[in-house]
């Protein structure tokens, strides 16, 4: 083996696994130079070094996002690592995405699915890391699916599904615009549920009872109690986590349902949200 192709190997080597220059080179001389033996012995070092790190907090991380190019299937996931620093870099950005198409096709089914990916991810950037949740997002009529990730490194994301008349409706511009303007105020504005008719019951009372006993400390006559805890929980709870009865971010008064409605004019035929999912790094 000359020297030169020595050096050239090492470079394949390094970019196929990602371990150092002294590891590639040991492995190449311990494998008689055969580059396919020496990247066996690379990955299970380093998935032997992923189950060390396996106790390592992981904080860090980013949420990602993929669509399928016909818009009908999607997903949303949160990859965990340790540092800010690694959820930087390209290699984890990429695995990210990468792991997002790979929910949205159907591929990982469940977080475990995703642990031969994950780990070999741990071993090329040396931290602990795991796909900490997901969801998948699949049409069952016409509709459209939109993603939106919020900042460069991608810490808050969501995604969302619209119902539409037609497919000619869901294809149509003003609802791609619709798509985005609703994945910027899930994640700006953070509903928890789609409709009223989505929030618990046990929710609805809770809040119930705490409007009440406020009310009653304001000094309000009782006949009066019901109505005034009604007004508070449309303008307080509801209007504030249901997202199809929030005001639009763009003004902070226009209701979505009156933005959509305009969609819905543009585009030829009715659209609603059928459902989303807000998802930010850390959270549940």
């Amino acid at each position: 083996m000359t020297t030169t192709t020595m050096a050239e190997q090492i470079k394949a080597l390094r970019e196929k696994t990602g371990a150092g220059i002294t590891d590639c080179k040991r492995a190449l001389t311990e494998s008689g130079g055969d580059f396919e033996v020496a990247v066996a012995q690379l990955r299970k070092k380093g998935l032997a070094s992923a189950a060390k790190k396996s106790d390592r907090a992981t904080k860090e991380g980013a949420v990602a996002a993929y669509l399928s190019p016909d818009g009908k299937r999607g997903a949303i996931i949160e990859l965990n690592c340790e540092t800010d620093f690694v959820a930087k870099t390209e290699e984890f950005q990429a695995a990210a995405e990468s792991l997002a198409k790979q929910c949205a096709e159907g591929s990982i089914k469940t977080v475990e699915d995703a642990d031969p990916a994950v780990k070999e991810l741990v071993a090329k950037l040396g931290e602990n890391m795991g796909l900490k949740r997901f969801e998948r997002f699949e049409l069952a009529g016409s509709g459209r699916l939109g993603a939106y990730i919020h900042s460069a490194g991608g810490k808050k994301g969501s995604m969302i599904e619209l119902a539409c008349e037609s497919d000619a409706v869901a294809k149509h511009e003003a609802v791609q615009g619709l798509l985005k303007e609703l994945g910027m105020q899930v994640v700006a504005f953070g509903a928890k549920w789609t409709n009223r008719a989505d929030v618990p019951e046990a929710e609805v009372a809770k809040e119930t009872e705490i409007f009440s006993a406020a009310v009653r400390e304001e000094g309000k006559p009782e006949a009066a109690v019901p109505k005034i805890v009604e007004g508070k929980l449309n303008k307080l709870f509801f209007q504030a986590y249901c997202l199809s009865e929030q005001v639009s971010m763009r003004d902070n008064k226009t209701p979505l349902k009156t933005i959509i409605g305009e969609a819905a004019k543009a585009a030829g035929g009715s659209i609603e949200i059928k459902r989303f999912a807000r998802y930010t790094l850390g959270g549940e």
